[in-house]
């Protein structure tokens, strides 16, 4: 377990010079955080997250050299620990985004505005609190260990459920902070005949939310969809809560 009085070290990886300026500045504004270097493209952040040691890397997607999802592989088979993406808010990078929490890493943060983000300080306490929450992540479960391990314990667990005696009961799971990969551990383990609906909320951007939905119909046994305005909640099937906008179930007919 961390020493709580120790800084979390912080390695950024970005291939723009005002990126890597920014985002030192964001982390280094809490008194907890220490950034102890900057790389300009995956080679970099490998060599250097050997060299350092850091606590959590902060990763780009898209650099020369070495992209970001070749990078973090290399991280999590080399010096596993945990990573954050930092993405761009388009479709193309909510995909490469969730592609990168099935390899490894623990969180993403959205680039509001494009890939060198003039608004990145619009997600300054977003960045902070990622960055908190990852260094406190359990590394048991990163790198090719962790993720064996976990198919492992989905092969094994094989749940049953009848559907009788459950009218009326909605299973909701509520997730933050490493949510999609805690998520994608889930779900895969639910029966086709779970007798009942499930309803997820996960803190994302509505630009993430369509391509989450699609990820999670493609790896459950339940049918899973973004939940739409006017949608009959069915047992048997899935619900992802559409990001940036609240989401409220009532009564049919009301």
């Amino acid at each position: 377990m961390m020493n709580m009085k120790q800084k979390i070290r912080v390695l950024i990886a970005d291939d723009s010079a005002f990126m890597r300026q920014e985002l030192k500045k964001i982390m280094e504004r809490d008194p907890d955080i220490e950034v102890v270097a900057v790389a300009r493209n995956g080679e970099e952040a490998v060599e250097r997250t050997k060299a350092l040691d850091p606590d959590v890397v902060a990763l780009d997607i898209n650099m020369p050299v070495m992209d970001g999802l070749t990078a973090l592989q290399y991280i999590m088979m080399e010096s596993p620990r945990p990573v954050v993406m930092v993405s761009s808010l388009t479709q193309e990078g909510a995909l490469t985004t969730y592609e990168a929490l099935e390899l490894g890493a623990v969180d993403f943060v959205g680039k509001p505005g494009g890939t060198i983000s003039r608004d990145i300080g619009m997600v300054a306490d977003e960045i902070v609190y990622k960055i908190r929450s990852a260094a406190g992540a359990n590394t048991s479960r990163l790198g090719p260990g962790g993720k064996r391990r976990r198919r492992e314990r989905a092969k094994r667990a094989t749940p049953r459920a009848s559907g009788r005696g459950t009218s009326g009961k909605v299973v909701v799971i509520g997730q933050s902070t490493g949510g999609p990969n805690t998520i994608m551990d889930i779900l895969p383990m639910l029966p086709p005949d779970l007798g009942a609906p499930v309803i997820i909320v996960q803190h994302m951007p509505g630009s993430f939310t369509p391509s989450f939905a699609q990820r999670l119909d493609n790896n459950c046994a339940l049918s899973f969809k973004e939940a739409k305005s006017g949608d009959i909640i069915e047992p048997d099937h899935g619900y992802l809560a559409p990001g940036d906008i609240h989401m409220t179930l009532a009564p049919r007919g009301m």
